[in-house]
């Protein structure tokens, strides 16, 4: 769990703003948007992951992370004078019906998008051999290590896959929201809450919790009120870990003496 990853999903987009004006061309101001995503992703694991994973304590490196997320938040600030921008280089975002609904591009791209990553990871962790490792980490570290796999590396695998997540998903968020430098502490609750609601060890879970809090979000905001949104989604996770602690697609742990 890293709390810092929803700085990482708005870290590329500001950093491509402020690169374009510079006068960097747009080609060179994405790919350092891109270098600079995966060097915070990496300097995060160095300080503020890999220490508490070597020493299995989970708080710690959970505390860590939140840390890392606000210092980003801070670091974001400071170019960018903690005013909302747009970015000019995503999908277009000008609405336009479609199905009798209001939509753009951009928010039409996010679903098949979204689809096609939690495909890819699926078949990353379930049919190769690293995949097949970083879950054995993720359910047994000391049996992992027992069989020759590194710990270390696992977590380095780990990170720059998040961070290329973050990539896409920033691209996306870029694409359809006014960028804001503290906008990723908005998509971590949100995102934390459906990968909670789904199932910690779900991709599928994951991605339709992903999509049930969309919706709950939404129609709490339309039919009670503006500000009922955050409270719908967090009664909705209470009544879920009521009845499935693990999430509804989580599975409950096991291990063998």
């Amino acid at each position: 769990i890293n709390f810092g990853h929803g700085q990482l999903v708005v870290l590329a987009p500001i950093v491509i703003l402020l690169s374009a004006a510079a006068g960097v061309p747009v080609w060179l101001a994405f790919l350092l948007g891109f270098a600079a995503l995966l060097l915070a992703a990496l300097v995060t694991e160095v300080v503020a992951i890999r220490p508490f994973v070597q020493s299995g304590s989970a708080v710690s490196w959970i505390l860590s992370t939140f840390g890392v997320s606000i210092v980003l938040t801070e670091i974001l600030a400071i170019p960018a004078g903690g005013e909302a921008t747009y970015f000019p280089f995503g999908i277009p975002s000008t609405p336009f019906t479609f199905l009798g609904v209001r939509v753009s591009w951009a928010d039409l791209a996010t679903l098949p998008v979204l689809l096609l990553v939690a495909a890819a990871l699926l078949v990353f962790y379930r049919k190769t051999r690293v995949g097949r490792e970083l879950r054995a980490v993720g359910q047994d570290v000391r049996g992992a290590e027992a069989l020759g796999i590194s710990r270390a590396r696992a977590s380095q695998i780990t990170v720059l896959i998040s961070a290329i997540i973050a990539a896409i998903t920033g691209y996306l968020v870029a694409s359809s929201q006014i960028l804001m430098p503290n906008l990723g502490i908005f998509f971590l609750f949100y995102g934390f809450v459906a990968v909670s609601m789904g199932g910690m060890n779900s991709v599928p879970g994951a991605v339709i919790g992903g999509v049930v809090v969309g919706l709950v979000s939404q129609a709490a905001a339309v039919y009670i009120g503006p500000l009922f949104g955050n409270l719908a989604v967090f009664v909705l996770l209470v009544l879920v870990y009521v009845v499935r602690p693990h999430g509804i697609f989580g599975s409950r742990p096991v291990r063998e003496v």
